[in-house]
């Protein structure tokens, strides 16, 4: 008998280390290091695909350690890994892209690469929310301008992808209840209702001068219970509410890998081949090049 019962999701890191922004916040930087730059997927996330499919995995998430849409080339080669994988069985409902969002408020980069992932699969794009407004979200990313979001989101809409935003709550910026409220409100104006949120923090999932405090975490937690209502927990923690109308999903940055379970929240497969039961490599890995 196995002693894993369901492993839910697989995320890839796609390409390169190439990113059109600057965050000084950014974890990935600690991933760019194993970039191998190539615009080819390691053999082992056909491999992972399949493993989560055989354990009710139901979802595959294409993030990278720079910016995804800065190498869509390698973003469709790993899109057709997946389609040859799903033509064999090993489908997945939510296929989602995780990408800062600035190339995607320009229609002929929207125009040439959505249409050709969504027919190899992809069925959402994740824009990462820092800020909540445009102005203050060039800051962050340290571009002069960043598109309207209503922009962004109609470009993702026009062929028929799902919108979602991963809103990140950080010291300085949406931490607050009452930032959180209106940071919802202004995504859904601007057309999307399924939002993902978490804080900020280090690459282990240990604070750092960025990770928003304690009790404004508290705060936003009995907030959702008053006021919103849950649809559904997570194993790992957090779960999805509807908060008039839009999907909330609260969750952590990272989950360790706890040997002791036979839930697993993902597996993570890393530009160097190797495949973790977590983003924390140590005491984690799957299988390897």
């Amino acid at each position: 008998m196995s002693c894993i019962d369901k492993i839910f999701s697989v995320s890839a890191l796609i390409g390169g280390s190439k990113c059109n922004a600057n965050c000084k916040f950014c974890a990935a930087k600690e991933l760019r290091k194993e970039a191998q730059n190539s615009d080819k997927m390691p053999d082992t996330f056909k491999s992972a695909i399949k493993l989560s499919a055989r354990y009710g995995g139901w979802s595959l998430s294409l993030t990278s350690s720079g910016e995804t849409t800065c190498s869509p080339v390698a973003l469709t080669n790993a899109l057709m890994d997946y389609d040859e994988c799903a033509k064999q069985g090993a489908y997945f409902p939510n296929v989602c892209l995780f990408t800062n969002g600035i190339l995607l408020g320009d229609e002929k980069f929207c125009d040439e690469w959505l249409p050709k992932w969504k027919v190899l699969g992809l069925t959402s794009i994740a824009v990462s929310i820092h800020e909540i407004y445009e102005a203050d979200q060039a800051k962050i990313y340290g571009v002069k301008e960043y598109p309207k979001y209503k922009a962004i989101y109609d470009n993702i809409k026009r062929y028929g992808l799902q919108c979602r935003a991963t809103l990140l709550r950080r010291k300085g910026g949406i931490e607050t209840v009452l930032q959180v409220k209106t940071a919802i409100n202004k995504l859904k104006e601007s057309g999307c209702t399924n939002i993902s949120s978490w804080c900020i923090a280090n690459p282990d999932n240990s604070r750092n001068e960025f990770t928003p405090s304690i009790l404004n975490n508290i705060k936003i937690k009995l907030w959702l219970k008053r006021q919103a209502k849950l649809c559904h927990g997570h194993v790992w923690g957090g779960g999805v509410y509807d908060y008039k109308g839009v999907l909330f999903r609260v969750t952590t940055y990272v989950t360790r890998h706890k040997p002791n379970t036979k839930n697993v929240r993902q597996l993570v497969v890393f530009q160097d081949g190797t495949v973790c039961y977590s983003w924390i490599k140590d005491g984690a890995i799957c299988f390897k090049l």
